[in-house]
């Protein structure tokens, strides 16, 4: 009886040193742990993406087309002004633009849509950041010149909540070109448009 004892007692001590053996090599790993790491994961994910639609003035967007929209943010020396950029199309004008003689040049006219989310930003300060290639600058100036005024008027204001769509010109050919938006402190953006998306102007329009 009694060895039958010992030998029931020498069985649990072996299956209780055995159990507890397999619980230390194997490290558990708790749900409210795997989900900390799948919430950091993808937190770091989003911080490195700047989204089309936020407004900030380190982002850029080097890849747009004809028809996308890009939320601009540009810093003053006191303020952010915020607005929404979209170039709708190209057009060219060979010769002259509304009466107004190009001296052999053409014209590539932009119609474009600006939309104000604030706060108030005059025309003159979104325009001449605006390029064409990598040298040449829109300037609101010559745009009355050109018989184009809706943005000819430098200190004329886009308001928050306002939406203004109007067509601005600079002399340039038919060509693969790119409007490009470059400035310190300022989102930066190129549109690229191919020579096939360029459409002819049509005098008198605005």
């Amino acid at each position: 009886m009694r060895k039958k004892f010992l030998g029931t007692l020498l069985i649990l001590v072996i299956c209780i040193v055995g159990c507890g053996k397999s619980d230390a090599s194997e490290p558990r790993v708790t749900s409210g742990e795997s989900a900390t790491n799948e919430q950091e994961t993808t937190s770091t994910k989003s911080e490195n993406k700047t989204e089309k639609d936020e407004f900030e003035t380190t982002a850029e967007f080097l890849d747009l087309r004809i028809g996308d929209t890009v939320c601009v943010a540009s810093a003053g020396l006191d303020e952010i002004w915020q607005y929404k950029f979209t170039l709708n199309s190209i057009e060219y004008a060979a010769g002259e633009i509304n009466d107004y003689d190009g001296e052999g040049d053409g014209f590539v006219v932009a119609d474009i849509t600006l939309e104000g989310v604030g706060p108030d930003v005059n025309y003159g300060i979104i325009l001449t950041e605006l390029y064409i290639g990598r040298s040449n600058q829109f300037t609101p100036e010559h745009q009355e010149s050109y018989g184009l005024n809706v943005f000819s008027n430098p200190d004329d204001v886009l308001s928050e909540g306002e939406k203004v769509t109007g067509k601005i010109a600079i002399r340039y050919g038919r060509k693969e070109l790119t409007i490009e938006k470059r400035s310190m402190e300022t989102t930066k953006y190129i549109y690229t448009v191919e020579e096939s998306e360029i459409k002819d102007y049509v005098p008198g329009q605005q």
